[in-house]
């Protein structure tokens, strides 16, 4: 059985999709066969950061209405062994089967390594019709005072839920703004109130390559590339340091 991933976050702008995209990428280049689902109903584009739009013909509702099977419907990165993706639908259906999601999220489990799932900003009805399903739930953070009070509301609401098992990633950090900040990165995680996943600091290259509509391990293997890397790495059982001091 595979493990489950749902990434949220307490508000939006906080990198969400793009950290599940390179994620994602990451586990796969570890040799973890590994699944993307995009869950943001409303505003589904981890196809536009895989670089897959011109291959998704099938979407997550194809699968929720068992019109095809998930290994049908999950499309297999041209450039990245092992990584594939359940995309969002075009236009969002009036009505979600939410048992119907969960049932994916463990299918999804069955039969990959690892499934990243991307749900909209917030704990909205999507969110909690697959976070039950959830081996780990990652909150997504910025240094931005807003993003952590958020952050810090949605782990009280994951708490209120019997949710356990939740850790932070910081993302678009500036480590120099941090060195010289009177709120640390360990100030950060107490007062969100989660272990720390990984920091990423900011790097033009994510900008360059969503431009580019270009997942970023392909071209990128410093920074915020190497900091997706590590992240990968600890989700496996790796002991890798985090190194923000």
């Amino acid at each position: 059985m595979g493990t489950c991933l749902v990434f949220t976050s307490g508000k939006g702008g906080t990198g969400k999709s793009t950290a599940v995209s390179a994620i994602a990428s990451c586990l796969a280049a570890l040799g973890k066969k590994t699944l993307c689902i995009d869950m943001d109903i409303n505003l589904p584009n981890l196809d536009l950061l895989l670089g897959l739009t011109d291959h998704t013909a099938l979407d997550l509702i194809d699968v929720a209405e068992e019109r095809v099977p998930l290994e049908e419907a999950a499309v297999a990165h041209p450039n990245i062994e092992n990584l594939f993706l359940l995309t969002g639908p075009s236009n969002a259906p009036e009505e979600i089967n939410g048992a119907a999601l969960a049932r994916i999220v463990q299918e999804a489990k069955a039969q990959f390594d690892y499934c990243l799932v991307d749900t909209p900003a917030g704990l909205d009805d999507l969110f909690y019709l697959t976070a039950n399903a959830a081996d780990m739930v990652v909150i997504m953070v910025t240094t931005d005072a807003t993003s952590q009070r958020d952050a810090q509301k949605t782990v009280m609401e994951l708490d209120a839920m019997g949710l356990r098992h939740v850790r932070m990633v910081v993302n678009r950090a500036r480590i120099r703004f941090i060195s010289h900040s009177t709120v640390s990165v360990d100030d950060m995680i107490d007062f969100v109130g989660v272990p720390l996943l990984g920091i990423v600091p900011e790097d033009a290259a994510v900008i360059i390559e969503a431009i580019q509509l270009r997942p970023l391990i392909l071209y990128s293997r410093a920074k915020a590339a190497k900091a997706f890397l590590h992240i990968a790495q600890r989700i496996t059982g790796e002991d890798v340091p985090l190194a923000y001091k």
